[in-house]
């Protein structure tokens, strides 16, 4: 009964789930996520997992209407600073360079410490975001 009980907990889990770099496709785009610097994930309050090959499709997906705002536990990007590495969507620093290029083209890049994308922003030009900022850049309503 305990086995049980710990399935069906971790089945309804709304913590992230690692990418897995070149099998696992955009929910989006259905391209492969490829590049370690880039990827998003929108984990549902039931603990459907939706996966990005970037932020911006992530944004592109909420702002669609191909999942609700409000139906959504957690939204993660990966840091760009520490490849592979999920971080809080909302409370992430975001950079859009044209010399740091996403793969869907809106050179969006992501990093879990302010300090981080705002070195970039002195090596490579752009301009630094907020989720806010990027909510109605994007058009997504709540």
């Amino acid at each position: 009964m305990l086995a049980v009980m710990g399935f069906t907990n971790s089945a309804c889990s709304t913590d992230p789930e690692e990418i897995n770099f070149g099998t696992d496709q955009c929910s989006l785009c259905r391209m492969n996520i490829s590049e370690h610097r880039f990827g998003a994930e929108i984990v549902t309050k039931k603990g459907k997992i939706f996966k990005y090959d970037a932020a911006e499709c992530m944004f592109n997906a909420l702002s669609l209407g191909n999942i609700n705002y409000n139906d959504a536990a957690g939204f993660y990007v990966i840091d760009a600073s520490n490849p592979k590495q999920l971080i809080d969507g909302v409370t992430a620093s975001y950079l859009i360079s044209e010399k740091l290029p996403s793969p869907m083209g809106a050179n969006l890049s992501a990093y879990s410490k302010k300090s981080d994308a705002e070195g970039n922003q002195k090596q490579h030009g752009g301009e630094l975001k907020t989720w806010e900022d990027l909510l109605v850049m994007f058009k997504v309503g709540k």
